[in-house]
């Protein structure tokens, strides 16, 4: 992608280049020069848009990217963002000149809606291969990137190979009101769960005090059925140690959730940020599909 520095310089040589003059041309020259190298960048930027593909990986499909990258030999700027660093640790990376139009590119990718919303929504950093005339992958990894690094030469793809390789214990928990899914796998494996219930009455629409006493006696079924998920979670946490805890189903549920449990009040440096998506009511088959979306990267490729 095309920056305005870079415009601006375009027009200014093209100014003083054109038709071999010397002279300073007039100030609506200067602006209809902009205007059509502005034109031209936003037709280019388009277009590099249209050609971008979006692409969820499962672990497989991810080292298979990886092996092709390595295999390349070809030379790539590659960086690796921790969650809370993206996008603007691209904008304080230092490079030698001859990289800046590289590193220009990259961070002009990164202001792309899709790539913004997706890097939110999976809280686990970024990572980036970039080759200036060739491929480019903006990679949202399947757990937290834990530091900054920038490499030039061949793509650096070590770290994330070891991220997909090491064995790790995983929390799972799925709730929604009324229904709740516990689990531990340890690497593909579910070595422990517990799937319940708990009453909670619907919305009361009759209105006046008949409503106001049904809503403090849903609010005291709320409450009730939190404690008991947070003992659960107590229950089957506590013995084990946990490299991750991914939360799934309702988001207004975790905050009092969490409240509830002092497994997970302890452990809140390994709770992640991505919500996964729970359809339906949380059980056994829930937990499976939720580690299989926490597996799965998502991968941005022009």
């Amino acid at each position: 992608m095309v920056s305005p520095n870079y415009i601006i310089d375009q027009a200014a040589i093209t100014l003083s280049e054109r038709k071999g003059r010397e002279t300073l041309m007039s100030p609506a020259s200067v602006a209809y020069n902009v205007l059509v190298l502005s034109l031209s960048a936003l037709e280019h930027t388009a277009v590099e848009r249209a050609l971008m593909e979006t692409e969820a990986l499962t672990k497989k499909k991810l080292h298979a990217l990886l092996d092709e990258l390595k295999a390349s030999r070809e030379e790539y700027l590659t960086l690796y963002m921790k969650p809370a660093c993206f996008p603007h640790y691209i904008s304080e990376v230092s490079l030698a000149a001859t990289y800046r139009p590289c590193l220009d590119e990259i961070g002009e990718s990164a202001k792309d809606r899709a790539v913004i919303q997706s890097a939110q929504k999976y809280g686990t950093g970024t990572v980036i291969f970039w080759q200036p005339n060739g491929k480019k992958y903006i990679v949202l990894p399947p757990y937290p990137i834990s530091e900054n690094m920038v490499s030039i030469g061949e793509p650096c793809v070590s770290p994330l190979c070891q991220m997909l390789e090491r064995e790790y214990a995983i929390g799972v928990v799925l709730v929604r009101w009324g229904s709740y899914a516990i689990g531990i796998f340890r690497d593909e494996s579910l070595i422990e769960s517990k799937v319940g219930t708990g009453h909670i009455h619907k919305e009361h629409k009759k209105g006046g005090s008949s409503q106001k006493r049904f809503a403090r006696r849903t609010e005291e079924q709320k409450k009730d059925f939190l404690r008991r998920v947070g003992n659960r979670i107590d229950e089957r946490f506590r013995n084990h140690t946990l490299d991750y805890i991914f939360f799934g189903g309702n988001r207004l549920i975790l905050k009092p959730l969490s409240e509830e449990s002092k497994c997970l009040q302890s452990q809140t440096s390994h709770i992640c940020g991505r919500l996964l998506d729970v359809r339906g009511r949380p059980d056994s088959q829930a937990l499976t599909s939720g580690l299989h979306e926490i597996n799965t990267s998502l991968a941005f490729c022009y």
